[in-house]
């Protein structure tokens, strides 16, 4: 019998030497330095023209304007600076997804030249499948030919767009060639786009639909010129809002820290400093988290305003993109929400985002929203009386409405920017922030599915006059927060008749000292598993629990829940008393 030619296996395909995170990373920082470069050319031109007349005006005229169009060479050199690295990271992302198609393909094929090597070895001398192996060998080697020539492909492209990012940097690395590109023509105007985009700014979907005709260099020339507008858009691509968001921050940390070394700071460039600090803080802890799909960092700044809501900061940060998943969720905090509480409330909203990727019902994007002016403010410190007034305001249901408001049209753009079948949209609300979400469901929030956590009450009497979405209420019997229901907040959605559907989330302990933890636990243990079930479109595998009030369930009114605790928390006290004096005296025996 002839020998059967058995293929060699295909080596595997070299990973990138470049990643798509690296590049996001450089495109920020040059996107953060054009927005730095033209401020300062937006203010010379500014003082340009003084008020005062003669030589003295002259001549700070003429070296302002000169100044101002010196810089001009340098935003013309940066704005095509980032466009070739955003290019570069698109193209990076593709490779990443590319080379894991070949991975997939090696492996399969490697596989069956296994299985054909071991056939070949079991076949007796004279059998004769010789024929139908050497048929086999015969495909395989074509196989393994097509497969490495796809790899060599995919490392020139590597290569390819490497030398493309690096040439298009030389080509603006100098002052010439960066008035060159600052007279070229069709180089876009900044100052029409930005009026065309405050134009639109309240139709998401007619945005969304200008902003995809536009050329990358126009949207990259609005982005550094007004990054504080694409950023805070809704209907704008989510990368773009991030991309813009970031390169603010980026500036902001810059120039309120300058400011604060040279002890400039005005009282409101501090709370404006901090907050970029917070924010930025918040995505460091973060920054590893990667896409798996892309490559690209898993987290998104999706809004980014540090000066807005009485000083606190508006903020969103979501992990995934929202555009492209399946699973989208917009989760509202409450009481004490600003741009401080950043870090802690991220937590939260990445338990549930892996959570409810571990569903495993497809895409996920998990979105943590703090841009209102929710109630802040700490309400025992005598020098801080307006913030004594914001934290009391939690009685109030005012700031949930404006705040419901705000959240309608963070979702409307959400829903605009969409880009594939419309994804299933679920909105939670914890706390304060579940009032807030109630009064966006009672003015026809646009999602699927709302999940109302630790709710001190709703503006509707029930489900059907809150909400067309299915509606979801997580409410524990020990959380005195969510047994404020039924005062000036609204209604209590845990309760029998409402209408909501109540799912399983424990009692919580009883002790007065664990209270506080019961109303902050709802991403935790059952409760996250429920709400996950949700994002994921899994209602089925939701466990519920009886509404309250609904017959066969027991619990304590809040003063009776107050005085149960007090009682635990003083039993658990003198067992504890007990227990040191047994250890600690002769009551234990003798020592």
């Amino acid at each position: 019998m002839t020998t059967v030619p058995v293929p060699a296996h295909v080596p595997a395909c070299p990973s990138l030497e470049s990643l798509p995170a690296g590049a996001q990373d450089l495109a920020t920082d040059l996107r953060a330095a054009t927005i730095a470069v033209k401020n300062v050319q937006g203010r010379a031109a500014a003082v340009a023209a003084p008020a005062w007349t003669g030589d003295t005006a002259d001549a700070h005229d003429h070296a302002a304007t000169r100044f101002a169009t010196r810089l001009e060479a340098g935003e013309a050199a940066l704005d095509r600076a980032v466009v070739a690295a955003d290019r570069f990271g698109e193209r990076l992302s593709a490779l990443l997804g590319r080379r894991d198609d070949l991975a997939e393909l090696r492996a399969a094929l490697n596989t069956e030249i296994d299985v054909l090597a071991a056939d070949v070895v079991a076949a007796a001398i004279g059998d004769d499948r010789h024929v139908e192996l050497r048929q086999r060998a015969g495909e395989l080697s074509a196989r393994a030919a097509d497969l490495r020539a796809g790899i060599a492909a995919w490392e020139q492209a590597e290569a390819d767009a490497e030398a493309d990012l690096v040439a298009a940097l030389r080509s603006v690395d100098d002052v010439g060639q960066g008035a060159a590109a600052a007279v070229a023509a069709g180089r876009p105007g900044a100052a029409d786009l930005a009026r065309r985009l405050r134009a639109l700014a309240g139709d998401p979907v007619a945005l969304a639909a200008w902003w995809r005709r536009l050329r990358r260099a126009e949207r990259e020339a609005l982005t550094t010129e007004h990054p504080e507008l694409v950023g805070n858009a809704g209907g704008l691509p989510v990368d773009d809002r991030d991309e813009a968001n970031r390169g603010q921050l980026a500036r902001d940390l810059d120039l309120y820290g300058q400011r604060r070394d040279d002890g400039q700071l005005t009282r409101g460039d501090e709370r404006r400093w901090a907050n970029a600090t917070h924010v930025h803080e918040a995505l460091e802890e973060y920054r590893e988290l990667r896409d798996p799909a892309t490559g690209t960092r898993l987290t998104e700044l999706i809004a980014y305003a540090p000066g807005l809501h009485s000083g606190d900061g508006g903020v969103a940060v979501g992990f995934g993109d929202p555009d492209t998943a399946d699973h989208v969720s917009v989760n509202v905090p409450g009481l004490t929400t600003d741009s401080a509480s950043l870090s802690g409330n991220l937590d939260k909203t990445l338990a549930l985002h892996q959570a409810a990727v571990a569903e495993d019902r497809g895409s996920v994007a998990s979105v943590h929203w703090a841009d209102y002016d929710a109630p802040s403010g700490h309400p025992l410190d005598p020098f801080d009386p307006f913030g004594q007034l914001d934290f009391a305001s939690v009685a109030l249901p005012g700031k949930a409405e404006a705040g419901g408001d705000r959240l309608a049209d963070f979702v409307d753009g959400i829903r605009a920017s969409d880009q594939g079948p419309p994804a299933h949209l679920t909105a939670i609300g914890h706390s304060y922030g579940s009032t807030t979400l109630g009064h966006a469901l009672a003015a026809g929030l646009p999602v699927d599915d709302a999940v109302l956590l630790g709710s001190p009450g709703v503006p509707a009497a029930d489900a059907d006059g809150l909400t067309g979405a299915d509606l979801w209420v997580g409410s524990k019997d020990r959380d005195p927060v969510t047994l404020l229901g039924g005062g000036p907040l609204g209604h209590d959605p845990a309760a029998a008749g409402f209408g909501g559907t109540r799912f399983e989330t424990g009692d919580g302990e009883l002790r007065v000292e664990e209270l506080l933890d019961n109303h902050t636990s709802y991403f935790e243990g059952a409760s996250l598993d429920n709400v996950a079930h949700v994002v994921a479109g899994a209602g089925d595998e939701v466990t519920e629990q009886p509404p309250r009030g609904a017959e066969g369930s027991a619990h304590l009114t809040l003063p009776e829940l107050l005085v149960a605790s007090s009682a635990a928390s003083a039993g658990h006290g003198l067992a504890e008393a007990g227990a040191w004096l047994w250890e600690h005296t002769t009551l234990g025996g003798f020592r």
